[in-house]
């Protein structure tokens, strides 16, 4: 079996993509060892990519055909990386990127690959910092190779972003939700739907480049809580709130930053068009949510935040 190196596979997205594709390609699976896989089918190499020497201790005997790259945020990550492979022995090279690098300031939503980068994001570092990443990558490595996915709000099983369970934990206690009145558009790819579009890639069906991935459209603020309102079977309270009147940034109570995040996703298409329908995306987060043993930890922050809205809305 041709080998495959995950960077970053044991949690989320990584997850996931080792699930799809562990019947198919000997998978080794290097991350600092938090959430081990105990699964004999998997080679898990406990290792911190940050360090370089230790990187190219454990990664010295292997020479991979296939690398898929979740975890590398930054381009010297991606440097220590490349520097610790056999690079003339890999056949495709995945890089996890994200819709933060385009310049929300250059032009509106929806964004496609040749828009303009950088700028004033609200991602900030995180932005700058995979933009270097995507450039060192592409001087390393030909087009041939080298395939990038940027994609937007990633959502679904393990998902320990406070995005869809939070919405599941504010509607199984029957507590307001509150959202920004400007009711942007965001976008989202359902967890397995990414690791398709990885599987594809790796494949040869979807080519070397960059692409955006995610859904077909994006969906407004408040008809995403409703969608995950449908899933819980309740009734939401969802009260729009104007952030110049209460001098808050959306993401100190909501869980997306305040614009349109959507993406022009035509190019992927055209190669993988899987597409998981936002409700079934959703129904299964959900179900995954009922399964956590523990309390979701809500940020102290977020809660202060709360407590002032229900103050102004007399909640």
């Amino acid at each position: 079996m041709k080998k495959l190196l995950v960077m970053g596979g044991s949690y989320f997205i990584g997850k996931h993509v080792v699930e799809l594709l562990k019947n198919t390609y000997a998978i080794f699976v290097l991350n600092r060892g938090t959430h081990p896989f105990n699964d004999s089918n998997i080679t898990e190499i406990i290792c911190d990519r940050n360090d370089p020497e230790l990187m190219k201790s454990v990664l010295k005997p292997f020479k991979f055909d296939y690398v898929v790259d979740i975890s590398g945020f930054t381009k010297a990550q991606s440097e220590i990386l490349v520097n610790a492979l056999r690079v003339d022995s890999i056949k495709k090279f995945v890089y996890i990127s994200t819709s933060a690098v385009y310049n929300i300031n250059a032009k509106s939503a929806p964004y496609n690959e040749t828009d303009p980068l950088g700028g004033d994001s609200p991602f900030k570092n995180y932005a700058k910092r995979k933009i270097e990443a995507e450039s060192y990558l592409s001087r390393v490595f030909n087009e041939n190779i080298l395939t990038i996915f940027r994609p937007p709000l990633v959502y679904g099983e393990d998902n320990y972003v406070l995005r869809e369970r939070l919405m599941f934990y504010l509607l199984e206690n029957n507590l307001p939700i509150y959202y920004p009145d400007s009711n942007n558009l965001i976008q989202f790819v359902y967890v397995k739907d990414l690791a398709h579009n990885v599987f594809s890639a790796l494949k040869g069906t979807v080519p070397g480049g960059i692409f955006n991935v995610g859904d077909n459209q994006g969906i407004r603020f408040k008809e995403w809580v409703k969608a995950c309102a449908n899933v819980v079977e309740v009734e939401a309270n969802i009260i729009p709130v104007n952030l110049t009147s209460v001098s808050l940034d959306s993401v100190d109570f909501f869980p997306f930053f305040d614009y349109d995040n959507v993406l022009d996703v035509r190019k992927i298409k055209t190669y993988d068009p899987t597409e998981t329908t936002l409700d079934m995306g959703l129904s299964a987060a959900y179900n995954d949510y009922k399964l956590l043993e523990v309390s979701l930890k809500i940020p102290d922050k977020m809660k202060s935040s709360w407590n002032l809205l229900n103050k102004h809305f007399n909640q």
